[in-house]
């Protein structure tokens, strides 16, 4: 409930300088809405990260992972800006072995995991009882599994992508992308310590008796602790504290956390779109002027907290748009009153005090010190914030902005992000499973078929996100199927059968023109030339209309115009919007180089030189693939069906068609296509400029080195 003196600190804020904080309210939400803090951005994002989520799952369970994949955090909540520049937050949820609490729940057949509770356990914490490698037996001659095995676990990951990473608490941080990944096990029911929320008394208007029963079938992630520090723990009804002092020993290595993501996430999901502004405005205020002095101690989970007690001990009627400032101060209140008895309680889970192993004891006053500045100047500090010129645009100061971008574009740049996002994890998160890597076509092609089969399986059990998920991934893997199954009967000299051509059917709605063009090259590496040029011709007149954007799956696309047309879309299905209005680049990986025409082939090759190596990172696996634009494929493919079949008036509107295509997105491979096609004219000096500006515009990493040495190659033996 409402505390007395809670609810005076609600009536001074709210009778003192009411118009001002009206003013500024409204000035700060328009503010807001400019850099997309407003519904139909916050809900884009979310649709997007489900679906990405839903595609990250099915990958892993594709390959027979039986593995739960959740993106946790900002992303997903929406609490986030362009400026804000948040990381991704990814939670690998290991069912294989679930988490029971009760001998009752035991299933003898299957490999299970048992909570065991302790009075000398710290709040939050458990042991997990079962015998694997890493494993401890107690006086008890009871086996408990150490947190340890997760850390291997990411060790032998993080081998196989030959990156690093640092481990903060139960995540760890990969060197050269911006992702936090967690392990864990899950418990489908909650543990009495989770069961704290629904016991403590609360006024009752939020969260809903309907949202509670969500929250008490949500479960609960058990992930793996770090070293326990001393825990203070602070009883208001008593205004007693105690603090447990600990040893430095290795007992951490059995404790496994509770986590309440689930739980936390539908909390998140039911908040006003009020109360997420305020949310955002924490986390502006935290990493503005709280990260200075005290870094990452003071963390956005504690501003999380925060929000969800000041929503529930307040009246909903408060949480207007023009109220921004007063909401603002009656959570940072809230948060001041914590710091000042060094007790942070959490929303979920009991006798847990989230600034443990936090915030210093010096670091204390000092926040305490900058809130009550701020509560008091009515906060007049967020005029002088430079996160997405919010400053700027609190003062109506537009003229000049700091972010290289004009304000109004801020939404935009956000939608690109999101279908960017989107599409990477469709049609391109697929080549980083590691199943092409394996040298024999063949095996690789039996591995993918059952990969095939495990998502045509998945589709038929499954519903909501995970399903649609499937409608989207299965086309692209029916292409890659066929395509592969046609190079190996290609290199073999065999025909190819009829039913390759029946995959490629079901592939045509991956998208408007990749799987179109991979068919069109199976007929053309076949000589089956007037199947190709058929293709080719309903290609060319799918692309005549309103499609909006050619996308790479690897790169970063600026398309604004895109943009603009998916806030307008934001409805929509993604995967009407993908089969329908989106032409993606063409991919092909070394199990397919039979049916990839012409020089293309020597893009497999690009990294040359030890040098070239050294300058790819984590990212870059599309370098060891064949990627073009979808548009400078089809007309570098038209060129060299019309060129063999001596249509040369066709074949020389291609060639045109293809020396005007120049964009962003793999461009040095264009230019590859364009240096090729002069070539086969006769005109090796224009070739050779050609291939000089592909280098100019990638300098390492580039196929363009073996067309040049080739003319060179060319010019010498001809002498």
């Amino acid at each position: 409930m409402t505390s007395l003196k809670e609810a005076h600190v609600w009536t001074a804020l709210g009778s003192n300088n009411g118009n001002k904080r009206i003013v500024t309210s409204a000035a700060l939400d328009k503010a807001l809405s400019d850099i997309g803090v407003n519904e139909e951005t916050i809900q884009l994002r979310r649709t997007t990260w489900l679906y990405i989520e839903a595609l990250n799952t099915i990958n892993q369970q594709g390959v027979g992972e039986d593995i739960d994949v959740y993106c946790f955090g900002s992303q997903t909540e929406g609490s986030t800006t362009e400026g804000m520049h948040s990381d991704f937050d990814y939670l690998f949820c290991r069912r294989a072995l679930p988490v029971i609490q009760n001998s009752v729940d035991r299933q003898f057949e299957q490999l299970q995991l048992f909570v065991v509770k302790h009075l000398s356990l710290p709040p939050q914490f458990c042991r997990l009882q079962w015998l694997l490698p890493y494993s401890h037996i107690d006086a008890e001659r009871r086996v408990f599994l150490k947190n340890i095995a997760m850390k291997q676990f990411i060790l032998g990951t993080c081998e196989r992508w030959g990156i690093g990473f640092i481990q903060h608490g139960p995540s760890f941080t990969f060197d050269c992308v911006d992702i936090d990944m967690v392990n864990a096990f899950y418990c489908a029911k909650l543990p009495e310590d989770c069961q704290y929320i629904f016991r403590r008394p609360k006024p009752g208007h939020w969260p809903t008796p309907a949202l509670l029963t969500k929250l008490k079938n949500s479960g609960v992630f058990l992930v793996l602790a770090s070293q326990v520090e001393n825990t203070a723990n602070w009883d208001p009804r008593q205004h007693l504290g105690t603090v447990t002092v600990r040893t430095f020993d290795n007992s951490h290595e059995l404790y496994w956390r509770l986590s309440t993501n689930l739980i936390e996430r539908l909390l998140m999901f039911d908040l006003s779109m009020t109360q997420m502004k305020v949310y955002v405005i924490m986390k502006i205020i935290r990493k503005e002027f709280c990260k200075p002095l005290v870094g990452d101690r003071l963390s956005t989970f504690h501003l999380k907290t925060t929000l969800m007690y000041s929503v529930e001990m307040s009246t909903p009627h408060i949480w207007k748009d023009e109220n921004l400032i007063q909401c603002l101060k009656f959570c940072l209140t809230t948060l001041r009153r914590w710091l000042k008895v060094r007790y942070c309680p959490h929303y979920t889970t009991v006798k847990v005090n989230l600034f443990d192993g936090k915030l210093r004891l010096n670091e204390f006053p000092v926040l305490i010190e900058l809130f009550t500045d701020m509560i008091r100047a009515d906060f007049s500090c967020l005029h002088n914030v430079k996160m997405d010129d919010l400053g700027n645009r609190i003062s109506s100061n537009y003229t000049d902005s700091t972010n290289e971008l004009p304000f109004e574009e801020l939404n935009i740049v956000a939608a690109c992000k999101m279908f960017n996002s989107m599409i990477r994890f469709s049609c391109g998160s697929f080549y980083k499973t590691g199943m092409l890597a394996e040298v024999d076509t063949s095996r690789v092609i039996n591995d993918h078929a059952l990969f095939i089969r495990n998502l045509e399986t998945i589709n038929i059990t499954s519903t909501g996100h995970i399903r649609s998920a499937v409608s989207i991934s299965l086309p692209f893997q029916y292409s890659i199927q066929a395509v592969m199954k046609a190079s190996l009967c290609i290199g073999q000299n065999q025909t190819i059968p009829q039913e390759i051509f029946t995959l490629c059917d079901k592939s045509l709605m991956s998208d408007v023109t990749s799987s179109r063009l991979k068919l069109a090259s199976i007929y053309f590496s076949a000589g089956r030339f007037e199947e190709t040029a058929a293709i080719l011709k309903q290609v060319d007149a799918l692309l005549s209309n309103k499609i909006i954007i050619y996308v790479s799956p690897f790169l970063c696309n600026k398309n604004h115009k895109f943009g603009s047309e998916m806030m307008g879309r934001r409805k929509k299905e993604v995967i009407d919007i993908l089969q329908k209005e989106v032409a993606l680049c063409t991919i092909f990986s070394r199990h397919e180089i039979n049916c990839v025409p012409g020089q293309l082939v020597a893009e497999f090759y690009r990294t040359i030189t030890v040098e070239d190596s050294s300058c790819r990172i984590f990212t870059d696996y599309w370098m060891d693939l064949a990627v073009v634009d979808s548009l400078a494929y089809l007309y570098y493919l038209q060129y060299l069906t019309f060129r063999t079949t001596g249509l040369l008036s066709d074949k020389n509107g291609a060639f045109t068609n293809l020396h005007s295509e120049y964009r962003e997105y793999h461009t040095e491979t264009t230019l590859n296509l364009i240096g090729h096609c002069c070539e086969m004219e006769g005109i090796l000096s224009v070739a050779w400029e050609v291939y000089k500006l592909s280098v100019k515009l990638r300098p390492h990493n580039n196929a363009a080195y073996w067309h040049m040495f080739r003319i060179i190659g060319g010019l010498i033996y001809r002498l």
